[in-house]
């Protein structure tokens, strides 16, 4: 997985989003039951731990577009899913994933 060094905006745009998407859906999901819900917001929590929050609304609306590519990268893996309410759900392989020892490496296997 690659590591940003930096914080802000510009580090978190220059992670690799599919090794971003397996570390972020590790913190987030780690004790999540299978087929629980999970809220969004653990995702930004994540992100605002390794780059900071984000300051004015570029910003804000970068890590934002960040979220949701993530999202997209989980969903298009079958390892995570928006329910009708915005919440995401665990999945059966994203269950297994969780249990890997290289998430980046599996998600990508998913893809």
């Amino acid at each position: 997985m690659t590591e940003s060094s930096g914080t802000g905006v510009e580090a978190l745009l220059s992670e690799e989003i599919v090794a971003l998407a397996a570390s972020t859906f590790v913190v987030a999901f780690t004790g999540v039951g299978l087929g629980r819900e999970q809220a969004r917001n653990r995702v930004d929590k994540e992100l605002y731990r390794r780059f900071g929050k984000p300051r004015g609304s570029d910003a804000h609306f970068a890590y934002r577009a960040v979220v949701l590519q993530i999202v997209l990268v989980w969903e298009r893996a079958g390892i995570a899913a928006r329910s009708s309410v915005g919440r995401l759900v665990l999945l059966p392989d994203g269950a297994r994933l969780l249990d890997a020892t290289d998430a980046a490496r599996e998600l990508r296997a998913l893809l």
